[in-house]
């Protein structure tokens, strides 16, 4: 076995045994694990699997908190058991889907998404050493990330390292899902049309860029915050990543994000600071065809002014009318939990609605419109929670803009596991905010 086999093994390992010695500790590998090993599927007797882990940490958890007489707080989970106590029971009324896959999707879906944030909210709430060990799993975690993206640059879309893995553990894999043949590379200085780094998916790891963006931003901006350069550093360094992944959905969320915070800020001097970058960066664009070529395709509604491949405004327009097409007769409650994948896994692609790049089109299609409905409400749920907590303001539009990224980046790409990584890092920056409030509160005390 090559040193990256047991280094993975190890790191598998670790997250199996360190949940018994220290809980802190292991949240903080676990998050590690999610950004630098792409898989967990590792048979060495037994099936390891984020199942089989989480059940660990949760029993683990329980049984110290239990032992210790404390009481739980489901306060930063209650929007998301709404999701999927409502998804579960509208599976009663959906008949399309053979029961036995939807209910085994959603517990897995349910279990990868809820057990790791209640554990770091219950955790943090009492120990706020658990943050500090995250926040530096994070950082070191994403450097080694984006160092590597930045070597795949020009390996034409092949990555050694997932690849290596796959063979090894025997993963099922299709490398056509994750590298489209294209003409052309989305930029000229990458020989890759697509980057996905140590994730298992280029959408997945630009996602996570999304995430860690905002999350340096925050640790930058706060007052009191060691090592504001290191973040700042970080960010540029994520941003290229972002703009070398071959996503440009990432470049979008993240725009609509920054754009309502500067919005809801009010503040001169980021709208002078935002007003001399674009018109840096306009110059920047127009002076080079690939980037010109890219931005341009932002506003392609015919997809036919620019090279850069991908889905047009008019293609989406045109999905959305084959969603409504595929719910005829079932217009109400859709076809059944995770439907969209079931088809999927039969028939490889959508004649209308390809791989269903779309949340919009995936609970349309799952749950038709009183799905869309649920999520409406739990976007809601999302916005009241946040308001619920001790923040500032500024921490609050923080929150807000985790959501939004969220949300544009699954209504413009669809929905395959993205939730599970948006409930970890908006439960993480949550607790972090609340952490760095407190501390501010008790130094004003002590200065007074």
């Amino acid at each position: 076995m090559s040193i990256i086999i047991y280094i993975v093994l190890a790191f598998s390992l670790i997250l199996v045994i360190l949940p018994f010695y220290n809980i802190n500790l292991a949240v903080a590998f676990y998050i590690a694990y999610m950004i630098l090993v792409p898989y967990l599927q590792i048979k060495i007797g037994i099936t390891l699997s984020y199942n089989l882990i989480n059940i660990i940490f949760l029993a683990v958890f329980l049984f110290q908190y239990k032992k210790q007489g404390i009481s739980l707080d489901f306060t930063i989970i209650k929007p998301f058991l709404f999701l999927y106590i409502a998804l579960l029971i509208l599976t009663l009324f959906e008949w399309v889907t053979p029961w036995e896959f939807q209910l085994n999707r959603w517990r897995t879906s349910f279990m990868r998404t809820c057990i790791i944030p209640f554990i770091l909210w219950n955790v943090s709430l009492k120990d706020m050493k658990m943050l500090k060990h995250i926040q530096w799993a994070l950082i070191i975690s994403t450097v080694i990330a984006c160092f590597y993206g930045i070597f795949l640059m020009q390996l034409e879309g092949s990555n050694p390292y997932t690849s290596y893995l796959v063979d090894y553990f025997g993963i099922e894999y299709d490398a056509a899902e994750v590298y489209e043949e294209t003409d052309s590379a989305r930029l000229d200085f990458s020989t890759a049309a697509k980057i996905q780094s140590t994730f298992e998916h280029p959408m997945m790891w630009c996602l996570f860029l999304c995430f860690i963006s905002l999350i340096f931003f925050s640790y930058a901006t706060k007052k009191g915050t060691d090592y504001r350069w290191l973040y700042w550093s970080l960010l540029v360094l994520v941003g290229f990543n972002i703009l070398i992944s071959g996503v440009r959905t990432g470049i979008v969320a993240v725009a609509i994000a920054f754009l309502y915070y500067i919005l809801q800020k009010r503040n001169w001097k980021i709208f002078i600071f935002t007003f001399i970058a674009v018109i840096v960066a306009f110059f920047v664009i127009e002076s080079n065809e690939s980037l010109s070529n890219l931005f341009l395709s932002f506003t392609d509604v015919a997809g036919t002014k620019s090279d850069v491949k991908g889905s047009s405004i008019a293609m989406r327009l045109s999905q959305l009318q084959g969603a409504f097409d595929e719910i005829e007769g079932n217009l109400l409650v859709g076809k059944g939990y995770n439907w969209s994948n079931y088809y999927l896994s039969a028939n490889e692609i959508h004649p209308v609605l390809l791989g269903f790049e779309s949340l919009l089109f995936i609970v349309l299609c799952n749950h038709g419109l009183i799905g869309i409905g649920i999520w409406i409400i739990f976007f809601i749920l999302l916005f009241r929670t946040q308001r619920k907590m001790n923040l500032s303001r500024n921490d609050v539009l923080l929150m807000d803009c985790m959501v939004i990224l969220f949300f544009s980046y699954a209504i413009l790409t669809g929905e395959y596991g993205y939730l599970s990584f948006f409930a970890v890092y908006y439960t993480f920056l949550m607790s972090w905010l609340i952490q760095h409030e407190s501390e501010s509160e008790q130094t004003v005390e002590e200065d007074v």
